[in-house]
């Protein structure tokens, strides 16, 4: 039986839930668990089809429509109008290889873009980069983000952009780094996770048809005198740390890809 969709309740703010009496037994049942056993969320734009929406599919998630925001671990969805409120912590751009559809799709491998694998690709007539084994290659820019979940706090999720959606990544990124502040040795960037970004869907189209694809606005920034935003920016800090320290693993999960039931790349269905 499908897992319903979970049902989220609005907080006044971001903190945890609080828990009395758990304190004392912090990180308890833990010891032993290493990156290898954790997957990190990736929040996707579910399409027309992705196996979230098909009620006849077994990944089927209740009121999923295409367009809606999905968290691949919690097996939540969130309305893309509405939004989520995330906060970058580190960015990177790698390419993805994928099989294609007619060879059953998923994911097989990450490379970073120096690797020479990227220069055996060849462009085929619908504008995909092709290996030579025949897998497509996808150049995907990574934004690791803290998700504010209403009900959970701070949560650590992934976004990828591939396709027509890396335009909005080199939009977000050079936003980003546009925001400077005056410091007693003059002026510098702010740091990526000083800031609050609402991440939403928007309809889009080309002459070939129509998709839904990322929108991101900025919010606010954090305000470290406040102390839970203090605590949110220092949250924040340990997961790029983390990252930096190699202790967060990328795993797909073909199972959770929503792009259709076949698992090919999450960009497959937009027209190109």
């Amino acid at each position: 039986m499908a897992e319903a969709k979970k049902e989220v309740v609005v907080k006044e703010n971001n903190a945890p839930v609080v828990y009395a009496g758990f304190e004392k037994f912090g990180n308890k049942g833990f010891k032993e668990v290493t990156a290898e056993d954790l997957s990190i969320p990736f929040l996707r734009v579910l399409a027309q089809l992705s196996p979230q929406v098909n009620k006849r599919d077994g990944a089927y998630v209740e009121g999923a429509e295409a367009g809606m925001l999905f968290n691949t671990v919690l097996n939540e969805v969130y309305d893309g109008e509405q939004g989520v409120e995330v906060i970058p912590c580190h960015y990177n751009r790698r390419y993805v290889e994928w099989k294609p559809r007619e060879q059953g799709g998923g994911y097989v491998k990450s490379y970073e873009t120096t690797d020479p694998i990227v220069n055996t690709i060849i462009r085929n007539e619908v504008g995909q980069d092709v290996l030579p084994n025949g897998n497509l290659l996808a150049n995907t820019a990574q934004f690791f983000v803290l998700l504010l979940h209403p009900t959970m706090g701070a949560q650590r999720a992934l976004i990828t952009m591939s396709s027509t959606q890396l335009k909005k990544a080199r939009k977000w990124m050079t936003q980003a780094q546009s925001l400077t502040a005056q410091g007693d040795d003059g002026v510098f960037v702010l740091p990526l996770m000083s800031q609050v970004y609402k991440v939403g869907t928007v309809q889009e189209q080309n002459d070939k048809g129509t998709w839904f694809g990322f929108d991101v606005t900025r919010v606010r920034s954090l305000d470290l005198e406040n102390k839970e935003d203090d605590y949110l920016f220092n949250t924040a800090l340990q997961f790029e740390e983390s990252i930096q320290a190699g202790e967060v693993e990328v795993k797909e999960d073909k199972s959770a890809n929503t792009a259709n039931a076949k698992g090919d790349a999450p960009d497959d269905d937009i027209p190109f």
